[in-house]
């Protein structure tokens, strides 16, 4: 059960589209909802031009509307019928500050906007999600921006979609998943994708090589069999699952188009949330899914084994 929610805000249009979103999810399961910002203060090259006035007068006049920005958003949200909202404007970096406070104050859930197309793309969120699904040990809800249409109504899901790569760690993605799902009824697609193995080449072969079928039909029967033990634990009267296992070379392309298929609502995905080599339970097919998909993504960090 998810108690409380964070949404990290920069001020701009496109990231207050991770609020409705973020509200009416915590409308509906009870939680409480916090907007927070980081200050962002009077850049070095202004004081370095104008002096130490600048930070002594013009940076309270920011922080003044930073705070204000905010008040205004949660008013927004209360007007809508949304209560018992609260905001705080942060001092630091941006990353540290947002993770800290998630993590200080036990938030089960961070709800932000992330990669828009074209000009979208360069959103300060944009960077900062990357970092922060990176440093969050909190499940992070990321909304994609809608650039010249309507924000889709935001409500409890009832289709979920979550990838497996037959790892207790990559289950750790389905509890979150659950939480943001319709209690009294829901549909939850569990995939398994099964690169196809090539048969071994002999020297001087060309780098094309045949499927080796009989490898890959014994593969794809294990993913089978994995997915429905996943699937008997997680079925009940209110949940509807049903299993999908394909055989792909592109894990991440075959994620997102099966989502497409399955007409998802929501596509799910744990991630190891650590740096360099070792970034993602789904190796790097976490960051393509969340770059291509045109539906919100829920990335849930497990610990990082080495």
């Amino acid at each position: 059960m998810i108690k409380s929610i964070l949404v990290p805000l920069d001020g701009s249009p496109f990231s207050e589209q991770a609020l409705p979103w973020a509200a009416c999810l915590a409308k509906v399961t009870g939680a409480h909802l916090e907007l927070v910002r980081v200050h962002d203060p009077v850049p070095a090259w202004t004081i370095a031009a104008e002096g130490a006035v600048a930070a002594t007068t013009v940076d309270p006049s920011i922080r003044d509307a930073e705070e204000q920005y905010l008040a205004n958003s949660a008013a927004r949200l209360e007007e809508g019928g949304f209560t018992a909202i609260t905001w705080q404007l942060l001092d630091g970096d941006v990353v540290d500050q947002v993770a800290a406070h998630a993590e200080d104050n036990a938030f089960g859930l961070v709800v932000l906007a992330t990669h828009g197309r074209g000009a979208l793309s360069r959103l300060w969120l944009g960077s900062v999600s990357d970092a922060l699904v990176r440093r969050l040990t909190v499940p992070v809800l990321l909304i994609r921006p809608a650039e010249g249409t309507a924000i889709p109504p935001a409500e409890q899901f009832r289709k979920l979609f979550v990838a497996l790569d037959g790892s207790t760690e990559s289950e750790s993605a389905i509890g979150p998943a659950l939480a943001l799902a319709d209690p009294k009824r829901c549909e939850v697609v569990l995939l398994r994708v099964v690169p196809p193995i090539p048969i071994a080449g002999e020297a001087g072969m060309g780098a094309s090589l045949a499927m080796d079928e009989s490898l890959t039909a014994s593969l794809t029967e294990q993913a089978e069999t994995y997915l429905q033990g996943v699937a008997a634990r997680v079925r009940s009267p209110a949940v509807k699952v049903s299993t999908r296992v394909v055989v792909e070379p592109g894990v991440a392309q075959a994620i997102l188009h099966e989502a497409t298929l399955a007409d998802a609502e929501l596509v799910a995905l744990a991630t190891h949330g650590a740096r360099g080599l070792r970034r993602m339970v789904l190796g790097s097919v976490a960051d393509k899914v969340l770059r291509g998909a045109d539906r919100p993504v829920l990335l849930t960090r497990v610990p990082d084994r080495r």
